[in-house]
């Protein structure tokens, strides 16, 4: 810095102190000092307030014309190439909708069918999953092994959300993130949830645990599941579970529907 540079750096300053402190106490208590020498303002105003204002703000610009920029932060590493191709895009959007709340007891099946049928999470979904991890180990865990070497990555490159470099590891006795079992018999879980309907006891209060029913049938009931749900009786008290399990269903052949379709088609053809 130039002597010059440091001289206007350093009146620039006083005047700025001068300033502030004249606007901390007001121009009513303490009357404003005549600038120094470069400072005045054009044209000058005959309001003490307005004066100190018009006088602050041309004392700003050169202090902030004077700042020297900042080196620019060091540029982050590409992401770890994935061969691995992205989830269909039908799976991606229920994902999405599962991740804010829609049906995400089937959060756990999708992981699984994505794993199975080699794709990967779509990546702008990627930060979501791993900060719902944060909350869930389990979760956590499995979330990381499906999305790979790019968890760690983006941990390091986006320090700011707070994600882990590694997995955490679940607590001793932590369920596993895993599907729900299959009934020994499908068939009969399904007349099973089509029956307490019938019978009005599908209330809003059991329909948590018909949720896990319909979470766990064989997929090859899902479309009779669908079909007696849809022609369940109205009743105002099973109305609200039957919609509810009824879009479950649907979301969950859907989603089955979308990784079979997917992995068919990237199957080479047979010779």
């Amino acid at each position: 810095m130039t002597d010059v540079a440091r001289q206007l750096a350093e009146s620039a300053g006083n005047e700025w102190s001068i300033l502030v402190n004249t606007a901390v106490l007001g121009t009513d208590r303490r009357p404003l000092p005549a600038p120094a020498a470069g400072w005045e303002s054009l044209p000058m105003s005959d309001d003490p307030a307005l004066e100190l204002l018009n006088r602050a703000a041309a004392v700003a610009t050169a202090r902030r014309a004077g700042t020297q920029a900042a080196p620019p932060p060091l540029p982050i590493e590409p992401a770890p190439p994935d061969p691995r191709p992205v989830s269909p895009p039908i799976a991606a959007d229920l994902l999405d909708r599962m991740l804010r709340g829609a049906h995400d007891i089937l959060l756990p099946e999708w992981m699984a069918l994505c794993s199975v049928a080699g794709h990967q999470p779509p990546p702008h979904l990627t930060p979501t999953l791993l900060l719902r991890g944060r909350r869930n180990p389990a979760f956590d865990t499995v979330a990381r092994a499906l999305i790979g070497a790019r968890a760690g990555w983006l941990a390091d490159a986006l320090p700011e959300l707070g994600l882990r470099a590694a997995p955490q590891l679940p607590p001793p006795g932590t369920e596993s993130f895993l599907p729900p079992a299959r009934p020994p018999n499908s068939a009969a879980a399904v007349t099973a949830i089509v029956e307490v309907f019938l019978d009005r006891s599908a209330t809003w209060a059991a329909a948590g645990h018909l949720r896990l029913a319909v979470a766990a049938v064989d997929p090859t009931w899902l479309p009779a599941l669908r079909l007696e749900l849809s022609r369940a009786p109205f009743h105002a008290t099973t109305e609200r579970s039957r919609i509810d399990l009824l879009g479950l269903a649907e979301t969950r052949l859907a989603m089955i529907i979308s990784f079979q379709t997917a992995t068919h088609r990237s199957r080479p053809p047979q010779g």
